[in-house]
């Protein structure tokens, strides 16, 4: 217990660090950088992973407080460029797939899984049922999405700097930010238990975006969330996430040798390319459109934009529905391009 917690409070430092000096989505890249070392150099902590329920949580609740209801209802006209840059999201990610394999010699569901463009954890348990080797496809979205968390907030980040307006907050008192820090907590620990009776992808977050919605219209509507909230909450996400890149997750992917790299080089090259389509397509600006299609978490990618201020709610909403389409399309995907698996 003693060694987690300095682990924690160490990511917090070295977040509140890179964010004090200006380094974009520093809260989150100072705990990813602080959990591959720790993990790489120090210590191999293992975590629950109700742990990461409670940092979707709470990133759900701040971005509640951030909803416009008219600019939801807006959202619907971005349905349309949305379905083809899920269409085609799914199309790269098999396509990816058949390359990986070939270049390989990987196992046809191995290659088909570890390409498979989001769901990480739903997608590991599922590749172990199909017989694919599933420490290839652990280590393979292990690195995809720590390659994303890195690389897409750095990107957005330095290229939205030089039109962003300085992130400046409103004094609202040491008891006030105390409250809804509070506030924020609670909520939180309740959608981490409510959870456990939803099942369908994105529960922990859609849930308490609506919570963090009610409690602002109703109860603080005059109050903003502390900054340090969706700090806390990113300084969570990045020390788990960097934390399972390790040693192992790299061992992995030197025994299959470069075409790893380059499928995740790829992988990147695509999301650029839809965000692109996406960007020509919808009224949103090029970076938050980055960061609501690239497969990567719906969390990771909505505190960034909340941090950088740029439109967090239809980046945690596009980012929910791709892997909810996901989802929807995966029995249809693993009936046409999966092996079944031969009973024993």
């Amino acid at each position: 217990m003693g060694s987690k917690l300095l682990f924690f409070t160490t990511s917090f430092l070295i977040g509140w660090f890179f964010q004090w000096v200006g380094l974009p989505a520093g809260w989150l890249l100072g705990a990813l950088l602080t959990g591959m070392v720790w993990s790489f150099f120090i210590d191999k902590l293992i975590f629950r992973s109700e742990l990461f329920t409670l940092s979707l949580a709470l990133v759900g609740v701040v971005i509640g407080f951030m909803v416009v209801p008219e600019e939801v209802w807006a959202y619907r006209t971005l349905l349309p460029a949305f379905l083809l840059s899920l269409v085609l999201t799914l199309i790269g990610g098999i396509a990816l797939g058949k390359l990986f394999g070939k270049w390989t010699k990987l196992e046809g569901n191995t290659a088909f899984f570890c390409c498979l463009p989001g769901g990480a954890s739903e997608v590991i348990a599922l590749s172990e049922r199909y017989q694919a080797d599933q420490r290839i496809v652990a280590a393979f979205h292990t690195a995809r999405i720590t390659l994303f968390v890195f690389s897409v907030p750095l990107i957005v980040g330095v290229g939205s700097r030089a039109n962003a307006v300085p992130i400046i907050e409103e004094p609202q008192g040491l008891w006030a930010d105390g409250g809804l820090i509070g506030l924020a907590f609670c909520l939180a620990i309740l959608v981490f238990f409510l959870s456990r009776f939803l099942s369908f992808p994105g529960a922990p977050m859609f849930v308490a975006i609506l919570f963090g919605f009610t409690a602002h219209q109703l109860a603080v509507p005059d109050y903003a969330m502390p900054n340090v909230v969706m700090g806390m909450a990113q300084v969570l996400i990045g020390s788990l996430i960097g934390m399972r890149f390790d040693r192992k997750t790299v061992k992995e992917l030197k025994r299959i040798g470069g075409a790893s790299a380059l499928t995740l080089l790829l992988y990147v090259l695509m999301s650029i390319g839809l965000a692109l389509i996406f960007f020509v397509l919808s009224p949103l600006p090029f970076y938050t459109t980055l960061l609501a299609i690239v497969p990567a978490g719906a969390a990771e990618m909505a505190s960034t934009a909340a941090t950088l201020q740029l439109d967090a709610t239809v980046v945690a909403t596009l980012q929910m529905l791709r892997v909810l389409g996901l989802f929807l399309a995966l029995p249809f995907l693993l009936k046409w391009f999966a092996k079944k698996p031969i009973k024993s």
